[in-house]
């Protein structure tokens, strides 16, 4: 392409400025022009020239880049150019543009398309085996593959991707064959086994090479591998699973056969499947339970395993639960399993696993009374002799009241319809009129009158019985039997006397613990065994009592 410039030049002829005296003028015409000469086709990083020419010779040249891919000393000044083709990764075009300018003249200017080829050079693939590093591998080793020093020979090319493929070998567990490394575990082999691996390899500018390998991996002596799995920590009633199936034969089946070796006895729920559960029994310290699995391939051949399951006893604490053991949603019984009621207390605590629980004695869910004769020795469940219970949770021995023989105030001592004012510790309450009124005392019907004339005689093997705090007399309470007469399991506790006749509350049992009603203090809590409420009650007014000791 070539540039113009027009020059008028002014010539004297015949003007009388000039020296004549003719009238004509001569005027001529020059042209400015520049060509950066023919478009060029050359190879990325080869040298190239470009030589512009202008007219009239007496001008300076001025090139510079318009676009393309980076040239290096731009710009720059002369005719003539020697330039290297920069390195690119795809077909590119350059445009260069060379100004001139000669005296007395105005700058023109041309340009040339370098049109600059991409020479890749082909990445070369390598394979090594990294790992284990004690060769050759056997069972179970990790066996990696590296990629890494494969290479691309351009000066700024790059590997961009990897691609593994198994030609010929036994199926593997491979978690991804597109990175720079492979891995996989040794499998379990009857015979030495060739595995062929083509790796292919794509730089950045797409273009590949690939490479094969080839390895051997190892047979094993042992045919079957048992596996039981880890060992496992849980808490007692929880449901354990015992799972072999990671077990590993050469054959495309085997069977697996679970026993017990050691603790307490457990009930799996098929020992001949390669998956089993049970759930921990009941325990009352750290068990440790351990079990064996025999896998047999289809060939006869066996392995065993064996894993431990270590149990803790659940944090069920020391004291009862409420003796709910049914679900409810705002008008009807529903499964406790249900989402829009959650978490009730026939789902929570001690109740929750009644069903499980190893109790000592007897009890509705999770209640455990043993009963106890005069001497408080245990007897059975069944016997209709006894006269004192001992909980088996908390571990206190409550009082077990007589039947009935007469009208108050012609009844024995220990009669469940004796009821008494409340005068422990410094009270005010020292009325000994009271006495033969609503009990049989000839002193006072206090309850410390009570509780002193029951100590004296030894009973039920003990002369340390008391009124129950309020915690452990509510702990009697079992709610799940809301509707009946009392909450409490007459079974084991009989002789409760008939609501109404004290007056205003149904069937109140004294605790010891007095009720913080200001600064009189004169009052302390009952439980009423009806329904389960508490109340702070004047300590002048009687109610009934059912003492406890500890053992």
């Amino acid at each position: 392409m070539k540039a113009f410039a027009l020059i008028p030049l002014i010539s004297c002829g015949l003007l009388s400025a000039c020296g004549g005296g003719g009238g004509d003028s001569d005027n001529t015409v020059v042209e400015t022009s520049v060509n950066a000469g023919i478009d060029l086709q050359i190879i990325e990083k080869t040298e190239f020239t470009i030589t512009a020419q202008g007219s009239p010779a007496d001008g300076t040249f001025s090139w510079q880049q318009v676009s393309g891919p980076s040239l290096e000393g731009f710009p720059l000044d002369g005719a003539e150019q020697t330039l290297t083709a920069p390195d690119v990764k795809t077909d590119s075009e350059i445009i260069l543009r060379v100004s001139y300018q000669s005296t007395g003249s105005s700058a023109v200017s041309d340009d040339i398309s370098i049109s600059v080829s991409s020479n890749n050079q082909l990445p070369l693939a390598v394979v090594t085996q990294t790992s284990p590093e004690t060769l050759p591998s056997v069972y179970k080793d990790t066996v990696n593959l590296s990629a890494l020093e494969s290479i691309d020979p351009d000066d700024n090319g790059q590997i961009d991707s990897y691609l593994w493929q198994l030609l010929s070998g036994p199926d593997l567990d491979i978690t991804s064959f597109n990175e720079s490394t492979l891995s996989f575990s040794h499998p379990l082999l009857e015979s030495n086994v060739n595995l062929s691996w083509q790796l292919t390899v794509t730089d950045d500018e797409g273009g590949e090479a690939s490479t094969q390998y080839s390895m051997t991996l190892n047979k094993t002596n042992e045919l079957v591998d048992a596996n039981a799995g880890a060992d496992q920590n849980i808490e007692e009633f929880e449901q354990v699973t015992l799972d072999a199936t990671n077990s590993e034969t050469v054959t495309d089946t085997y069977q697996c056969k679970w026993q017990q070796l050691t603790g307490n006895t457990e009930t799996l729920s098929n020992s001949n499947q390669c998956t089993t559960t049970f759930f921990a029994s009941d325990v009352d310290t750290e068990t440790t339970l351990s079990f064996e699995v025999t896998v047999t391939d289809s060939k006869g051949r066996t392995d065993t395993d064996s894993l431990f399951v270590d149990v803790s006893p659940k944090a069920l604490g020391l004291i009862n639960d409420s003796g709910v053991g049914e679900c409810y949603n705002n008008t009807q019984r529903i499964n406790c399993e249900s989402d829009d009621f959650p978490e009730q207390d026939a789902e929570l605590g001690r109740d929750s696993y009644a069903n499980r629980l190893d109790k000592v004695g007897k009890g509705n869910l999770a209640f455990d009374y043993t009963k106890l004769n005069q001497f408080a020795d245990e007897v059975g469940d069944d016997s209709s002799d006894f006269t004192c219970i001992r909980d088996n949770v908390t571990g206190l021995v409550w009082e077990v009241k007589t039947e009935s023989s007469g009208v108050l105030p012609n009844t024995s001592l220990r009669e469940g319809q004796n009821h008494y004012f409340w005068d422990l510790g410094d009270t005010t309450f020292t009325d000994t009129s009271t006495a033969n009124s609503t009990c049989p005392d000839d002193t006072s019907c206090g309850v410390q009158s009570y509780i002193n004339e029951v100590n004296s005689l030894d009973f039920c093997g003990g002369t340390n019985w008391r009124l129950p705090t309020y915690n452990e007399l509510l702990g009697l309470i079992d709610y799940g039997k809301q509707g009946q007469r009392v909450l409490i399991d007459e079974s084991l506790f009989p002789y409760i006397p008939q609501s109404g006749d004290i007056e205003n509350v149904d069937l109140p049992y004294w605790t010891s613990q007095t009720a913080a009603d200001g600064t009189s203090l004169s009052q302390a809590y009952i439980i009423d065994m009806s329904n389960g409420n508490d109340l702070a009650y004047p300590k002048e007014n009687t109610a009934y009592v059912r003492l406890v000791r500890s053992r």
